[in-house]
């Protein structure tokens, strides 16, 4: 079972990964909002990544739509001109963000919870969606990011757990202490 504060928890790490991984020097900015009804998500394919422990399985998603918005913000961030964008190249630039975005929510996860293993990412048509809902979902959540201009994607999180899971991200941010980085020892 999944507590509250745990659930409050993965959705704040969801929305720190998700704006940290589609940030870049010409998109700095995106306005982050919670999605509750998932049709606005619509007919989009998405990358998947999932996430996995002894205590839970998680899947997370990046949906995105081949439009001009979309291709202009990977072409901008690649410094091309959007007609110079070919199709793998922004497949593997979405795929990378993907992982970017599911790698800093396995590194946030491995502070609470150790022994923790991430896939690699797979592009998936929207019609794929249905499958992903089929395990027992406890815990889902959705935000919707976009820039300033057109430029929009979604992130989705889908979470079971087997067994009680229970953390608080604010808890152990105030009690980090410093830690000597960078010294090499020779033994």
């Amino acid at each position: 079972m999944i507590s509250e504060r745990a659930k409050n928890g993965f959705n704040s790490l969801l929305s720190r990964c998700l704006e940290e991984s589609l940030r870049s020097s010409a998109y700095p900015s995106w306005t982050l909002e919670p999605v509750s009804d998932t049709k606005e998500i619509g007919n989009r394919q998405f990358i998947m990544l999932t996430v996995s422990s002894y205590d839970f399985r998680m899947v997370v998603l990046l949906h995105f739509s081949r439009n001009e918005p979309s291709l202009n913000y990977v072409a901008e961030t690649l410094q091309l001109a959007p007609g110079a964008l070919e199709q793998s190249r922004y497949d593997d630039y979405l795929s990378e963000v993907g992982n970017t975005f599911c790698g800093a929510y396995k590194r946030e996860l491995g502070k609470y919870f150790p022994y923790l293993g991430m896939s690699t990412p797979n592009m998936l048509s929207a019609e794929s969606l249905a499958y992903v809902k089929t395990w027992p979902v406890e815990h889902e959540t959705h935000l919707r990011a976009q820039d300033g201009g057109q430029a929009q994607f979604f992130g989705s999180l889908y979470i079971t757990s087997s067994g009680d899971i229970d953390f608080n991200p604010q808890e152990l941010s105030s009690h980090v202490e410093e830690v000597e980085t960078g010294a090499l020892e020779m033994f």
